[in-house]
């Protein structure tokens, strides 16, 4: 979590916040910090405050952003490599076409073409994907399916990259700006033909679960973000073409995706002859944290699909995320330990 996001959390627990919906004043304070926390947030999305919903499991908002789109008679398009949570909604929808991927990572406009043809429903866009890197055409895919509603997934994703000119609904993490996990964002277009999935009673569009503290310290997070953005991205797209320039050095490594195309954040690199986890304890009893995009889940005891989407090793993978602290000497040091690791595993 941002600093400043964790001090202004600790102080709103000390307080004590009331309960918004509740008569009494400082109930009717909370109401104002969180309408306020709201108004900030949705200037930042650059949506209105009124289409805003918090909910406390960024997975959930998905499934808010998607399910409340879909009605009967709808057809869902998705591609092969959305988040497991668009793959759950999929198997469970009647009507249903995955779209395949490029090997550069990108949906194939034509197999969209063809897949929103003589349909009409809702597009699960996944506007960049979060093991990858890669960014998707929005626009060009949007152009394609007039027919359909568009449900964003932002996720997974720098809140820098903007809306499309079309779209229904919107979900994000406030982690990926630095805030606290567990805080899900939905915008809901006033256009949009949305309706609560969920059996519910009420005028209200989601549970609204999420404490104050944590609203608090994800509207301060995001601010705090966006005040230097540029020159942080602009920093790590450096750091980022460090990384691929010293992984490109080593013998059968690949990289998935062009940086031109991807988050300055992420990257995905697979080495053959190598097994993905044993790469990351190596670099762990080195204090080195980084991800397998490959490794096999608990939950489906499968490789990456993205990497299998994309023709790509799905074995000898690390997913490195390059975090806004890291400096020049981490990086130099992430390379060489990568490179002896490779090397010593393939030994």
């Amino acid at each position: 979590m941002h600093p400043k996001a964790r001090e202004t959390f600790l102080q709103a627990v000390d307080q004590g916040w009331h309960d918004p919906r509740k008569l009494g004043h400082q109930s009717a304070k909370t109401a104002i910090l969180r309408q306020e926390a709201l108004s900030s947030i949705a200037g930042h999305l650059g949506v209105d405050i009124s289409e805003v919903e918090v909910i406390g499991e960024p997975a959930l908002a998905t499934f808010y952003a998607i399910q409340g789109l879909l009605h009967a008679g709808d057809h869902l398009l998705h591609s092969a490599i959305d988040r497991k949570e668009v793959h759950a909604i999929a198997q469970s929808w009647p009507s249903v076409s995955q779209m395949s991927i490029l090997p550069n990572g990108k949906i194939a406009l034509e197999e969209l073409e063809r897949s929103a043809n003589n349909h009409h429903g809702v597009f699960a866009l996944q506007v960049a994907n979060g093991e990858t890197g890669v960014i998707q055409d929005i626009e060009k895919l949007v152009s394609n399916c007039d027919q359909f509603q568009i449900a964003c997934d932002y996720t997974q994703v720098l809140v820098s990259l903007p809306l499309p000119s079309r779209w229904s609904t919107a979900s994000y993490s406030a982690s990926t700006w630095q805030g606290p996990t567990g805080v899900g964002i939905i915008v809901i277009n006033k256009q949009a033909r949305w309706e609560n999935p969920l059996p519910h009673i009420g005028i209200e569009r989601t549970p609204n679960s999420v404490s104050l503290p944590l609203l608090l310290a994800s509207a301060i997070a995001l601010d705090e973000w966006s005040k230097d953005k540029e020159a942080q991205s602009q920093r790590l797209r450096a750091m980022n073409v460090k990384v691929r320039n010293g992984i490109s050095q080593i013998e059968n490594a690949f990289i998935a995706g062009n940086l031109e195309e991807s988050m300055e954040n992420l990257i995905s690199a697979s080495f053959l002859d190598v097994e993905g986890e044993e790469l990351l304890r190596a670099l762990e009893l080195e204090g080195i944290c980084v991800d397998s995009g490959s490794a096999c889940s608990s939950d489906n005891l499968r490789p990456s699909h993205v990497l299998g989407a994309m023709g790509m090793l799905t074995h000898g993978n690390v997913r490195i995320t390059l975090h806004s602290a890291i400096g020049e000497n981490e990086v130099d040091r992430l390379i060489e330990a990568i490179t002896r690791n490779v090397a010593a595993l393939r030994s």
